[in-house]
């Protein structure tokens, strides 16, 4: 089930709640016709996103700020903030081996293909590989709209390349925000039917998102059933691992973490574990079921998912900003609060602010500019 979007807005305040500070004054009303303040001249009423209308515009004749004129100048208003995206492109192996089975070396009923393999005792219940992967990928892409996703088969369906070990140039869905739809009917309308050119998928993932300049981080997500094949040299079905581990310490050193999650029984993946630590994740993520599957792409999109707040504007004093989470002021802290990012202008959560945040158990996040000499509220309205 896809989840409603958090909220995310900067306020831009005076910390006084409650309070009465000269030069400072309480917002007027939000409604659709805007409200009356009673505070300091020049503040102005907080806009809350979705509240239904124009801001509120705060008028009245409070006294001039304090003898140093620092807290006159301190209005109130509220702007967006927006989080900063992820771009991910799903690497995807389409082999013909993807008919196997999620739990075993065998066929879900029969032999497709050509490919040989014995029929699993669980013929009525299993499932295969490849329509285990439609369903995960599809609530995945579906679950984060923070995550730009792109999508690349290999071997390229017929018709794009070599049907058996060639990798198109560009994949068949290109990094975009609100793709869900589009990876979703690409994967549907592909089959199994290949070899594993990973070291060539990896190779032209690599060389896609060099060309892709949206500023946001980049990773590569390979998900795979098998021994890498197809090298350059020799026969397509000759083992190519040492090809897609260089491919994948290339990904890497480029700046594209590759995450990989391998499709069915353990004793045929265990190679894996090599490529993600060449590609700088360290372990790869085991997928032996449906299940397994769906929760390890819903753990590495949280991994991806970035944590980074930019507010319409940056601070004039970063001493006074202050970062609340659901309402409560959170601490400055690298290791379980907040921090700033390049130059001040972003904000980033760690440990379990994060963590709450990328699961939904937190879903608001305000950044407030605070005012000289008057400490900060421990909880906001």
């Amino acid at each position: 089930m896809r989840m409603s979007p958090p909220t995310f807005f900067t306020t831009i305040a005076c910390l006084s709640a409650g309070m009465t500070i000269p030069g400072c004054g309480s917002p007027g009303p939000v409604g659709d016709q805007g409200g009356q303040g009673s505070g300091a001249a020049g503040s102005t009423g907080i806009v809350l996103p979705n509240a239904g209308g124009a801001s509120g515009k705060g008028a009245g004749s409070g006294a001039p700020g304090g003898a140093s004129g620092a807290a006159g100048n301190c209005g109130s208003t509220t702007v967006r903030t927006s989080k900063a995206p992820a771009d991910m492109l799903i690497v995807l192996d389409r082999s013909l081996s993807m008919t196997y089975s999620t739990e075993a070396d065998c066929t879900c009923g029969k032999t497709t293909g050509g490919l040989q393999g014995q029929p699993c005792s669980n013929t009525t219940t299993c499932t295969d590989r490849w329509t285990a992967v439609k369903t995960a990928v599809a609530g995945a892409v579906s679950a984060d709209s923070s995550i730009n996703w792109g999508l690349e088969l290999f071997a390229a369906p017929s018709g794009e390349s070599n049907a058996n070990c060639g990798v198109a140039s560009a994949p068949q869905v290109p990094i975009a925000a609100n793709s869900a739809a589009t990876i979703q009917s690409q994967i549907a309308a592909a089959s199994p039917g290949s070899y594993t050119p990973t070291a060539a998928a990896l190779d032209k993932a690599t060389a896609y998102l060099k060309t892709v300049s949206d500023g946001n981080s980049k990773a590569i997500l390979l998900a795979t059933d098998g021994m890498p094949n197809c090298p350059k040299s020799g026969s397509s079905t000759a083992d190519d691992l040492p090809g897609a581990e260089a491919a994948a310490s290339a990904a890497a050193a480029a700046g594209f973490p590759v995450y990989v999650v391998g499709i069915g029984p353990q004793a045929s993946i265990a190679n894996l574990n090599k490529l993600a630590t060449d590609g700088g994740t360290g372990s790869y993520f085991p997928a032996a079921s449906p299940q397994q599957l769906s929760d390890a792409l819903s753990q590495i999109a949280k991994i991806v998912a970035t944590c980074t707040f930019t507010p319409a504007q940056p601070p004039s004093d970063p001493s006074l900003v202050y970062v609340y989470v659901d309402k409560n002021l959170i601490q400055q802290s690298p290791s379980n609060g907040w921090t700033f990012g390049a130059g001040n202008k972003t904000v980033e959560l760690h440990g379990t602010y994060c963590d709450n945040f990328l699961s939904g158990k937190a879903s608001q996040v305000e950044i407030v500019f605070g005012c000289p000499g008057v400490p900060p509220d421990q909880i906001i309205p």
